[in-house]
């Protein structure tokens, strides 16, 4: 019975390759010869990294250089793209410091307004006020402190030195006005039928929708002059690159590379091709050629993966709050009651946010004393609504600890 299930397995691999990861031998073989082709994504992620990741990232590339190769639409794209992300990057800075100031002040005008601390005899409203202050006064130094890091790329594009250094002569030639017109033409019809890549971008509209195709082509077109398989590194996930299990949701998960891609370039090539994210090829880069990659590297990788993935979902760039979580809470009546005003789950969800954004252990302490205070704060809001129930004993702060 094994044997004939193992027979049924070899001979479905043999007509549905598409569908099926390869072997750690066929990776094996695949890493020893093929060339590195990288996305645009790739690229402008080293802008988002540390220095540290970002330089042991590089110290990859370089390992690899005389393997390496990037179409002309994606250098194209990270030329016109790369001065908006370096400002980007700076003002995110004043965007958090916005937020935080957003929370602060919203906060203090919450407690401001609570008529049932005004004469309370155990809760200063003043002090609470100046203790949220002093939290808030953390996370403003904390952010300065990491903005006097970050160099000013404006001025000199240290990144883009290395990069430039790297992909100089391994990009592809620019096509004639005609070649494109030919593909944008080619690329309508295959959109129309949802073949990929690049008909998740039709909403661009322009020829703006065609660049992924455009890529595409010029990767086949390479693959098949250099009679080379490719590896393909790429953190766009989208659907027309990949095969991807809840697609555009929280839970989506990234199954196989989109198999149409991997069946079209083995008929295009005679050769194959093979797709890893960011994450994936340091890890594979690291199982295959037998080179070190720290741990630390790897999970931020992964972590700016995620929080983009996060933002192309949800259009917002502070990471949301984890919606289970909140289901959790809002089930219970207890906080259901308490939160009739729908300005405390914001404050509430807003600085749980923020402990996502940073890492700094003594940040996080100071989230913790604002949460800290909030929980007071909801202390005293229910044991305002339990003294104007008939019969109940009025409680102290000294009954009943938080």
């Amino acid at each position: 019975m094994l044997i004939m299930f193992n027979e049924m397995y070899r001979l479905m691999k043999k007509k549905f390759p598409e569908y099926y990861k390869p072997t750690d031998k066929e990776l094996e073989e695949l890493w020893e010869n093929c060339i590195f082709i990288f996305d645009t994504s790739v690229i402008l992620n080293f802008y988002q990294y540390s220095v540290k990741s970002r330089d042991e990232f590089l110290s990859i590339l370089k390992k690899i250089s005389n393997r390496i190769w990037i179409p002309y639409q994606v250098g194209k794209e990270y030329q016109s793209r790369r001065p908006h992300i370096i400002r980007e990057q700076r003002e995110k800075y004043l965007r958090i410091q916005e937020k935080i100031d957003e929370i602060k002040n919203k906060s203090i005008t919450e407690i401001e307004k609570e008529k049932s601390v005004e004469y309370h005899p155990f809760i200063n409203k003043n002090e609470l006020k100046r203790k949220i202050e002093e939290a808030f006064s953390d996370l403003d130094s904390y952010l300065k402190n990491c903005e006097n890091k970050y160099p000013d790329l404006t001025k000199r594009d240290i990144i883009g030195e290395e990069i430039d250094k790297l992909f100089e002569e391994n990009v592809g030639e620019e096509y004639s006005p005609n070649k494109l017109k030919e593909l944008y033409e080619l690329g309508k019809k295959r959109y129309e039928q949802k073949i990929p890549p690049g008909f998740s971008d039709q909403q661009k509209g322009t020829e703006k929708q065609y660049a992924d195709f455009v890529s595409w082509a010029q990767i086949l077109e390479f693959a098949e002059l250099k009679n080379k398989s490719v590896i393909f590194v790429n953190d766009d996930e989208k659907n027309d690159w990949w095969l991807i299990h809840d697609y555009q949701k929280p839970t989506q998960e990234i199954i196989l590379p989109h198999p149409d891609l991997i069946k079209e370039f083995a008929s295009a090539t005679k050769n194959r091709i093979y797709m890893y994210n960011s994450e994936n090829f340091m890890k594979a880069y690291q199982k295959f050629l037998k080179e070190k990659v720290s741990n630390d590297a790897i999970k931020e990788v992964r972590n700016l993966r995620n929080q983009n993935r996060q933002q192309t979902i949800f259009g917002a760039y502070v990471p949301v709050f984890n919606q289970k979580d909140m289901d959790t809470l809002l089930e219970d009546e207890d906080f259901r009651k308490l939160f009739t005003n729908p300005e405390y789950i914001e404050i509430f969800k807003e600085m749980k946010d923020l402990s996502k954004i940073v890492s700094n252990p003594t940040i996080l302490q100071s989230i913790e004393r604002y949460e800290n205070l909030r929980k007071r704060f909801i202390y005293l809001e229910s044991l305002k609504v339990r003294q104007k129930e008939p019969g109940n004993q009025i409680e102290t702060e000294e009954n009943h600890k938080i």
